[in-house]
């Protein structure tokens, strides 16, 4: 059989993991296996591509991530057990791996000194997934060949025989079977990013559209001149990373432990914003051990059962049950930091019995300033109206120092850190209700999708808190600057100009624009040119939902959701073309994240469930798909 696999990032080398291991331990498998992967890249792919800057890390411990699988793992072939990232940068192999391979001293010495929760530079985990492969190689059975097209795919059709074709530029490559297992793809600009693109063209301006943070070119963004940058996520802090650190500026300890920035003088001055006006929330630091998941007390299947109507949970009694298990876990931790002489476990048997939450607020003596607001956790400033850029500087720096304490104690002992985790924790929860179909159509398309998708990434998707130590310090120093909410920009008088109307005047110009933003998948506004090459040839679609006898797409390619096999223009299986990762995003839910040992991580379950089918093998039973 041969198997063409496009896409060599993690995904892509779980797939091939999955495909030996499903092989070797099937005895009935007599037909030589041939896999061929295709990526531009190589080995690891676009986002951990080892030539990045150092400067860029990951937003996951380390002894998170891991290309294993373990004895937690749903799946129906042996597991293949090894090091987590942490385990094996630690190592004298890693050691030895990363010197005799060309890696510099500093990537030797920062996976020497990686500390168990700490937070790697991309490039080392670029450089674990290559071990990985070469390990995975050397152990290779005589009946399988592997090979690596270092190409990019341009089309993906089928001959006269009805056989996947694969077509890069250099040539033609048919196949029995087809996985796409695509990461960071490109999307063609929208109205506004063309017109603010060609506005840049037209006056020689320096516009960076939405990409992936290591792919841009910031050599033209000029030292002591403003730059502007609209988004503050995750992106926002690797431009800021690399215009600061990258640059040769760096941070010292000020004697009461806060960090301050000494500039090199060749970075920008940074104005940056969006429409929330608000970095992400730091990421507490990892206090939870190997496998280690926290699980509803509210959000329980029982209680959505319970309050289902006609096999729907209304969206407003989801929230209910989410914020009370947020909740409860906020409170406890709340009376472990402020009331001592209370118990943490009588109230939560109080919590959880007593319907009236205000009552057991009341009855356990907790001050009005101890509350859990939720409204003003996911819009700190909602009262702030009126305020001058200067001055929202204080208001922001002042919130963010004190999440950066509450993060720094852990996501088992900071209250609100800990609560905010729980979000990354049930994503099992969240991703089981997305199969059950527990929501309207029209309830997850716009509040679930629409609204609290984003809201989770603010709260949990942030960087380690060492950035937003950083951040607070750049901002302290005059470096960057962060608009209130309402971010507008425009081309205005040969500049780009940006402000906040609805909050003050202020007005702030620039020759250079960054997007700080990652494009989503989005098979409608793809630029990859499998994808295309599929649309084109009506032989893959956008997942759509039927709302208000409307057909709603929610980006997401539409695919058979027990096998994910592909499906055409008419809602055919394509038998013979599996796809899965990021381009279901939307149909599932967090397709994104690294794969995590202990945890049954659906990564890891979704390759081998793939991979028996691609072998024609017998798949293990309730695996949760990625």
């Amino acid at each position: 059989m041969k198997v063409g696999i496009i896409g060599a990032g993690p995904r892509g080398i779980l797939m091939t993991s999955q495909l030996f291991n499903q092989y070797k331990y099937h005895s009935e498998q007599t037909e030589p296996l041939s896999i061929t992967l295709f990526d531009p890249i190589g080995i690891g792919g676009r986002v951990w591509r080892t030539d990045q800057s150092d400067e860029l890390i990951m937003n996951s411990a380390a002894d998170q991530i891991t290309l294993f699988t373990d004895s937690s793992v749903t799946m129906s072939s042996k597991v293949y057990d090894g090091p987590s990232l942490f385990e094996w940068a630690r190592s004298d192999e890693a050691n030895s791996y990363l010197a005799s391979h060309g890696y510099s001293s500093d990537i030797v010495a920062a996976a020497a000194q990686l500390q168990i929760n700490g937070y790697a530079p991309r490039v080392l985990f670029g450089a674990y997934i290559k071990w990985f492969y070469d390990d995975l190689i050397s152990q290779q059975p005589t009946e399988i060949s592997t090979s690596l097209m270092k190409a990019q795919v341009t089309s993906l059709t089928y001959n006269d025989d009805h056989k996947p074709v694969i077509k890069t530029d250099d040539g033609t490559y048919t196949f029995d079977k087809v996985v796409m297992s695509l990461g960071q793809q490109d999307n063609y600009l929208n109205d506004e990013e063309q017109r603010l693109a060609t506005y840049a063209q037209e006056n020689a301006l320096n516009y960076i559209s939405p990409t992936h943070p290591g792919d841009a070119d910031l050599s033209a963004v000029p030292a002591g001149e403003l730059a502007i940058i609209r988004g503050l996520g995750l992106s926002f802090i690797d431009y800021v990373s690399e215009l600061t650190l990258g640059r040769g500026g760096h941070y010292m300890r000020n004697e009461d432990g806060s960090l301050f920035y000494q500039p090199s003088g060749r970075e920008p001055r940074i104005v940056a914003g969006s429409g929330r006006g608000i970095p992400y929330y730091p990421k507490p630091i990892n206090e939870k051990g190997y496998g280690e998941c926290e699980v509803p007390k509210f959000l329980t299947k029982e209680n959505i059962e319970k309050y289902s109507k006609d096999g729907k949970l209304p969206f407003d009694k989801f929230m209910d049950l989410l914020l009370s298990d947020l909740e409860l876990v906020f409170y406890k931790l709340t009376i472990n930091d402020k009331y001592p002489y209370k118990s943490a476990n009588e109230f939560e048997k109080e919590f959880l019995s007593n319907p009236d939450k205000n009552a057991v607020l009341k009855q356990f003596g907790f001050q009005e300033e101890d509350f859990f607001e939720w409204d003003y956790i996911i819009n700190p400033f909602k009262d702030v109206q009126a305020v001058g850029t200067e001055d929202y500087q204080t208001v922001l720096i002042n919130w963010l120092n004190g999440e950066i304490v509450d993060s720094a104690k852990g996501s088992k002992t900071g209250p609100l850190a800990a609560a905010r985790d729980l979000l990354r924790d049930f994503r099992p929860t969240f991703r089981q209700m997305i199969v059950d179909d527990c929501f309207t159509n029209q309830e997850y398309v716009e509040k679930f999708l629409g609204s609290l998708d984003s809201v989770i990434n603010f709260l949990i998707m942030g960087p380690p808190v060492v950035r937003s130590e950083q951040l607070s310090a750049l901002i302290r120093s005059g470096v960057v600057t962060i608009l209130a909410p309402g971010m507008q920009v425009k081309g205005q008088d040969g500049w780009f100009v940006t402000a906040s109307p609805k909050r003050n005047t202020d007005k702030f110009r620039s020759a250079s624009l960054i997007e700080a933003r990652v494009p989503k998948a989005n098979l409608d506004i793809t630029a990859n040119p499998v994808m295309e090459s599929l649309v084109n040839a009506q032989l893959a679609r956008t997942h759509r939902l039927p709302i208000n006898g409307e057909n709603v797409g929610v980006h997401a390619v539409d695919v058979d959701p027990k096998t994910d096999q592909l499906l055409d223009i008419n809602g055919d299986v394509q038998p013979d073309v599996y796809i899965w990762g990021s381009s279901l995003d939307g149909l599932r839910y967090v397709t994104n994240a690294a794969p995590r040992p202990g945890v049954n991580d659906t990564n890891l379950q979704t390759a081998d469930k793939l991979a028996a089918e691609v072998l024609g093998l017998p798949v293990a039973d309730d695996v949760e798909m990625d």
